[in-house]
């Protein structure tokens, strides 16, 4: 079934929007709680996020929505799971070795990468509007990140880096895979997100949490939870289920320009010369991707999608 360009733009938008809301976790935590350990502020988002999309979930098409989800998920569910933790796990070490612009380029710019390498071995080759909308995002997306000149390249740091990158790919494939056997799409991003975050979830015995327990941090958690890691995925399902996944993880780029925008207008932060030519270039990037007509069936069985598997559920119910 393929998808008509308003719709494709629609999801496209949505998927952005998903994007920029995870951009505003940092400005957030930086604001908010710039004290708490960052193992923890992970985990505490992800498990707090994860029960919130499975709430909705629930609310929405009932009970037999999860149900639904164990059945014809299997171990896709796991597999998503297990990504989540990883992509964090190794997100964050990444981080520790090579600092957080470097970190984000590599982590999130090879996502597309890794997607669209498994859309080549299996047969789909990808358009010469998403190859060159893609690089153009990338470059851009270094030249935003890394030209103030203070980055640390470390090879443990970029290797973490590509492994959360390719966590990443694998979440958002494992996901694409459920939505196309019907499974309802809210569900499926509150499992896996609530399973990574329990998986990470030792980390706080060994780190301090005591910044949860004040009005900022509860305020900011709210946030990061909620609204950055759960609303962020209620958007972020749509467009997965009507768009490519390698598409889709191309506009996740527009997750380092939003935080850069943000860091500008709160943090008094200054964007120019190269910076700044790498936001406008990475904003052309996505609209070339996110306008891309296409060329064959993008979206599994229409009950995939978070609308037509909440008239469903209704039905039953």
């Amino acid at each position: 079934m393929t998808v008509d360009p308003i719709r494709r733009g629609a999801a496209a938008a949505s998927v952005v929007f998903g994007a920029a809301l995870w951009g505003t976790a940092g400005i957030a935590q930086e604001l908010g709680v710039p004290e708490a350990p960052t193992a923890s502020v992970a985990v505490v988002r992800t498990v707090i996020g994860g029960l919130a999309l499975l709430a909705v979930g629930v609310a929405v098409g009932g009970r037999a929505t999860i149900g639904e989800l164990v059945r014809r998920g299997r171990g896709l569910v796991l597999v998503a799971a297990m990504a989540m933790g990883l992509f964090q796990l190794a997100y964050l070490t990444a981080i520790r070795f090579t600092g957080v612009a470097l970190a984000v380029l590599v982590a999130i710019g090879s996502a597309p990468i890794w997607t669209g390498s498994y859309e080549l071995v299996r047969g789909n080759r990808p358009s010469w509007r998403w190859v060159v909308a893609t690089a153009l995002s990338l470059f851009a997306a270094a030249l935003l990140l890394l030209a103030n000149g203070d980055t640390l390249v470390d090879p443990a740091g970029i290797g973490l880096g590509l492994v959360a990158g390719f966590a990443y790919a694998s979440y958002a494939l494992t996901s694409k895979a459920l939505l196309e056997r019907g499974v309802a799409g809210i569900p499926v991003m509150g499992v896996a997100i609530l399973g990574g975050g329990l998986l990470l979830s030792p980390a706080l015995l060994v780190v301090d949490v005591s910044w949860l327990f004040t009005p900022r941090g509860l305020i900011s958690a709210a946030w990061l939870s909620v609204i950055s890691a759960g609303l962020s995925y209620i958007a972020f399902v749509w467009g997965l289920a009507r768009l490519p996944t390698p598409t889709v993880t191309t506009l996740t780029l527009a997750e380092p320009l939003v935080a850069a925008l943000l860091a500008v207008l709160l943090l008094a932060e200054r964007l120019t010369g190269l910076p700044l030519l790498g936001a406008a270039l990475l904003l052309v990037g996505l609209v070339l991707v996110g306008t891309e007509r296409p060329h064959r069936a993008v979206v599994g069985h229409p009950e995939a999608t978070i609308a037509d598997a909440t008239d469903a559920d209704d039905g039953a119910s």
